[in-house]
């Protein structure tokens, strides 16, 4: 997976799930809510798997050469590689899932606090939408 991949498609997943949670809240399509609940589940499930593959290990930043030859002093200094700061996003995204998680069900028995927990999944997967702009803003 590319580094590209990995700022932009949880983008796409959390447009889309806004979209479909917004547009299901207007025109009261019950249905549209709900997959946009799924989507935030799935981007979670996404976030998962992004982190256990490895692609946000520190040992593919640097070899064991560099950190013995004190190399690592000047990585700190001059950079931060873009894959850890995309790393909170990524928590902030497996959050989101788990909060989705019993708004899924609240939306799907139509009880009073599933709006509010709809916000909250909303506005939790927007802050790691939020930090993915920074990251990629400043490379």
């Amino acid at each position: 997976m590319s580094i590209a991949f990995l700022y932009t498609f949880p983008q796409w997943f959390v447009f889309a799930a806004l979209l479909a949670v917004i547009y299901g809240w207007v025109e009261d399509k019950k249905n549209f809510r709900l997959i946009g609940i799924a989507i935030f589940i799935l981007l979670a499930l996404f976030s998962i798997f992004a982190i256990k593959g490895g692609y946000f290990e520190p040992g593919k930043f640097l070899t064991p050469e560099q950190v013995i030859s004190e190399e690592l002093e000047e990585e700190i200094s001059n950079e931060v590689p873009i894959e850890a700061k995309l790393f909170p996003a990524y928590l902030i995204f497996i959050l989101s899932g788990i909060i989705a998680l019993p708004t899924l069900f609240l939306d799907w028995k139509e009880k009073k606090y599933a709006k509010l927990l709809i916000v909250i999944t909303g506005l939790c997967a927007l802050a790691g939408f939020f930090i993915v702009v920074g990251a990629v803003k400043a490379i």
